[in-house]
């Protein structure tokens, strides 16, 4: 109980010091500015889903809660019962509030891609060879028909490979089987909300009716909005489509929220489709037809390049990629 009273505590002196209202997942990072972080105390990995997680249940299940919800849409909000409505612009400078704009994601989308091919190769689920569509280098179709043909990266498992087949096995499946292999397509976004949820959920459904399986990646999910989260099992439910929150510290601790469905034949159509307007699909398309497994070097540079610890370190740094919260 002493550690769970110390942690509000130090709940209380941010939006003390803040003097505004906060969405519990922003906390941590606020903790961070004023040097608070060293006096929470959880160990996990995700310290700052903890901190959420710990206040989204003070304010639900304890009468005797501190806190109090001011916002509910587009994101939860919090404010200390104790502060009056209109306490946000109380003893705060111009300065001040212009510092609250300093925590904008600096970096795009795109930037995101080297951490989940790093993840998708790393990890037991996929252990997948990824490539980057170019949706720019497409052919556009009238009136945006193909707005949401093209996912952000797409990635092959060569499960043969994993499986110790000489030449006359492989041969008799390419003869009388297929090949087992297992075709993903990801969609990436830099944050999930409930706001805009559908709207990027629908689009991975769009764009992966192709694969084996397709998932919805995004670098920031508060994971302590229970409403989200209800969404996220909801959809997955009814349409197959998996989630997966990617770890930016530790890409390979990413983790996957709700699994996609496999589908066990492939749309050759919209495959056909895809490879005749995207060159970038067409070479994916070439290289998982050309692959050998017991030369499967000569095939990496077809590939996104699978940085080591180091260069993703380096990376981000240069990319300015970091947990921070997007904060308008």
């Amino acid at each position: 109980m002493e550690k769970l009273n110390q942690n509000l505590k130090i709940a209380k002196e941010i939006l003390e010091r803040e003097a505004r209202p906060l969405n519990p997942n922003e906390m941590y990072f606020v903790a961070q500015k004023y040097g608070l972080e060293s006096k929470l105390t959880f160990n996990g990995k995700t310290p700052e889903a903890s901190f959420a997680a710990l206040i989204y249940m003070d304010v639900k299940n304890n009468p005797n809660s501190i806190f109090e919800v001011t916002q509910t849409k587009p994101k939860k909000l919090i404010k200390l019962k104790s502060q009056t409505e209109n306490f946000k612009f109380e003893n705060k400078t111009s300065e001040d509030n212009s510092n609250l704009k300093t925590h904008k994601s600096p970096f795009h989308e795109r930037d995101l891609h080297p951490l989940l091919v790093s993840y998708a190769y790393s990890s037991d689920n996929f252990h997948a060879y990824a490539k980057t569509i170019f949706h720019e280098s497409s052919q556009k179709s009238q009136k945006g028909a193909d707005k949401w043909l093209y996912p952000d990266i797409v990635g092959v498992s060569f499960e043969y490979a994993e499986l110790d087949f000489n030449d006359k096995v492989i041969n008799f499946i390419n003869k009388f089987d297929k090949l087992p292999i297992k075709i993903f397509a990801f969609e990436m976004k830099k944050e999930l909300t409930v706001a805009n949820f559908r709207e990027y959920y629908f689009q991975a459904v769009s764009n992966s009716s192709f694969a084996n399986e397709g998932y919805l990646v995004a670098a920031q999910i508060d994971r302590a909005d229970e409403e989200l989260m209800d969404l996220i099992k909801r959809l997955n439910s009814s349409f197959g489509i998996g989630v997966i929150h990617l770890n930016i510290e530790n890409p390979s601790q990413s983790e996957i929220l709700a699994r996609a469905r496999y589908r066990e034949n492939l749309d050759y159509t919209v495959i056909a489709e895809l490879s005749r307007k995207n060159k970038d699909f067409n070479g994916f398309l070439k290289t998982i037809a050309d692959f050998d497994a017991e030369e499967s070097h000569r095939f990496l540079n077809e590939f996104d390049a699978i940085m080591n610890e180091e260069e993703l370190e380096k990376y981000k740094i240069e990319k300015k990629i970091s947990n921070q919260p997007t904060i308008p």
